[in-house]
């Protein structure tokens, strides 16, 4: 049996995200999947999680979770066995960016944060995946699990990050995964990929930003090959 996978969901994401991905995974690959609580920083996230997780596993962040995997490789990195960051980056938010965030939380001051989400659907997911209504059920309804809350506590730990770029040194496997139609982490957006010493990008077709729900079975493979070597 291999080491552990630890999957870190992204904003408006609880742990079940990545329940489609797991029922693809190979049984010899263990995964833990886990949920943010609603802290307002990637550090306090990050500590909070620690207790919870296997003494030493391979770390999956998907969006806000890649920033709070980045958290985790600060804080432990002796832990980490490799990081895969699934459709996000390492830098900090741009001034602009976090402007744009506030309108989020505007949403949520006026009691619309469910109705903001919806509106967000064409945004985030591949045109083939806005017609599967099973997947678009199952998306509002993780999206009412989490909750405006902790919307609102991850969007203010989201501005205030840093930049750990320089974590991504290339001293453990890395793997940078994006969909083919992500409009936010686009390919080229993930392309810091190539300066990172020895790490994988990979492109995952017929997704938007919610690889993992859309096309859990090719990004399970790919992060089987991944630590398998392949």
């Amino acid at each position: 049996m291999t080491l552990p996978l630890v999957l870190v969901p992204g904003l408006n994401n609880t742990a079940a995200v990545f329940d489609r991905l797991r029922a693809h995974l190979p049984a010899h690959v263990p995964a833990q999947a886990v949920d943010n609580p609603a802290l307002e920083s990637v550090d306090a996230i990050a500590q909070a999680l620690l207790p919870t997780l296997p003494p030493r596993f391979w770390l999956v962040g998907f969006s806000f979770g890649g920033y709070v995997s980045l958290a985790l490789l600060a804080a432990a990195p002796e832990r980490v066995a490799g990081l895969a960051m699934v459709c996000t980056a390492p830098g900090a938010d741009t001034p602009a960016a976090s402007e744009r965030r506030k309108a989020g939380l505007q949403a949520v001051a006026e009691g619309r944060y469910v109705q903001m989400v919806e509106s967000q659907a064409a945004a985030a997911f591949h045109p083939d995946s806005l017609r599967d209504e099973a997947l678009m059920t199952e998306r509002m309804a993780m999206v009412r699990a989490y909750g405006p809350e902790r919307y609102a506590a991850h969007v203010r730990a989201t501005i205030a990050r840093p930049d750990r770029s320089a974590l991504l040194d290339g001293s453990r496997p890395t793997l940078v995964v994006g969909g083919s139609h992500d409009k936010l982490f686009t390919p080229e957006v993930l392309s810091y990929a190539q300066q990172v010493p020895g790490a994988r990008q990979r492109t995952i077709e017929g997704a938007g930003h919610l690889v993992p729900m859309e096309q859990p079975a090719a990004l399970a493979r790919c992060l089987v090959d991944w630590i398998e070597g392949r």
